[in-house]
């Protein structure tokens, strides 16, 4: 009987460890994961396909200086003239007697002719076409300034000795005015009265700017002391001071005048109507030889008469300066004389 108990137990003991690892073994199957999670993929980034027309890169535009009186498409590397190419000149013009002068082809760059070209020499009122030039680059710096800009007459100013317009102190002059006054009539008081209005009521400072100017052109044998081109006397005869500049230097300023049309306006008008009554160019060559532009014309004792011009025919144009000329008949008739020559020149 005890071996029949013994082995039911033991029947027992094993049925319920087999009983144990089957239900152990159902309960880890129902907790395992049916599949093991995997990290996710990145997802490639988007690289946009080429444009078929892609857009022109930005263009920085640089700003353009807007000119009032100025003509940009002037603005060239100017070259230096060449005196290879001077010649003597015939009988006709030799026999003239004078003390510098220079003729140039502005657009080929060949000296054509000079005498003493390179010698400074006493230019009287050839001054003014410096004081005009300086007075339009002042304005082009200042642009609340204009050609009706009215400027009040000082008593410095009507105190200048003659040629001039006898401008009476507090009176209202327009810069126009003026311009013309200091080309046409050669009027040493308007002159003055431009170097005191751009020089802010001291002539000096302006005459520094003329010499400034000047030597920014390449007008190295030159001097100025006022805008007009009077003396200025001292106590003694060697203390004068006058207003030089070589003929080379002064086309060289005449080349520049260029630059202005406004400026050559001024110097080519033959007469005008002016509050003062009619003014007429004391330049004669202009009307009576084909497409003379002016310039100027200037006397002193010491500088004798002088004439800077200028001449454009059949697509050139020639500038020169004589000066030293007894009488103010000889000097027009070789200028016209010169030109003549000139132009038949190849």
């Amino acid at each position: 009987m005890r071996e029949k108990i013994i082995a039911l137990i033991a029947c027992l003991i094993i049925f319920t460890v087999v009983l144990v690892i089957g239900v152990t073994t159902v309960v880890r199957s129902n907790a395992r994961p049916e599949s093991t999670p995997q990290k996710p993929l990145k997802q490639p980034v988007a690289v946009p396909a080429p444009a078929e027309n892609p857009p022109a890169p930005a263009v920085v535009k640089t700003p353009v200086k807007k000119y009032r009186f100025k003509r940009s498409d002037r603005f060239i590397n100017r070259q230096a003239f060449d005196f290879a190419t001077a010649a003597r000149l015939p009988k006709a013009l030799a026999k003239y007697r004078y003390t510098a002068g220079i003729l140039v082809d502005l657009d080929s760059r060949k000296v054509l002719w000079h005498q003493n070209s390179q010698k400074p020499v006493p230019i009287a009122s050839l001054t003014k076409l410096l004081t005009i030039y300086t007075a339009f680059e002042e304005m082009e710096k200042h642009e609340d300034i204009n050609l009706k800009t009215r400027v009040t007459v000082s008593l410095e100013c009507a105190a200048a000795d003659k040629v001039k317009m006898n401008l009476k102190p507090g009176e209202k002059i327009p810069l126009n005015e003026l311009f013309i006054y200091s080309m046409l009539r050669s009027a040493n008081d308007a002159a003055h009265l431009i170097a005191e209005y751009f020089g802010n009521g001291e002539s000096d400072v302006f005459v520094k700017k003329m010499n400034d100017c000047a030597q920014l052109i390449g007008m190295t044998g030159s001097q100025f002391f006022n805008a007009n081109g009077l003396p200025i006397y001292g106590q003694k005869p060697e203390d004068t001071k006058m207003n030089i500049a070589s003929c080379q230097d002064m086309v060289k300023l005449i080349d520049n005048l260029y630059d202005y049309p406004k400026i050559l306006q001024y110097t080519s008008l033959r007469e005008i109507n002016t509050p003062y009554g009619v003014i007429r160019n004391g330049n004669r060559l202009l009307g009576s030889i084909r497409g003379m532009e002016g310039l100027k014309t200037g006397y002193t004792n010491a500088a004798g008469n002088c004439l800077a011009f200028s001449c454009r025919q059949n697509g050139r144009r020639l500038a020169g300066v004589v000066t030293g000329f007894a009488k103010r008949r000889n000097c027009f008739d070789f200028t016209a004389k010169l030109l003549d020559w000139g132009f038949r020149r190849k």
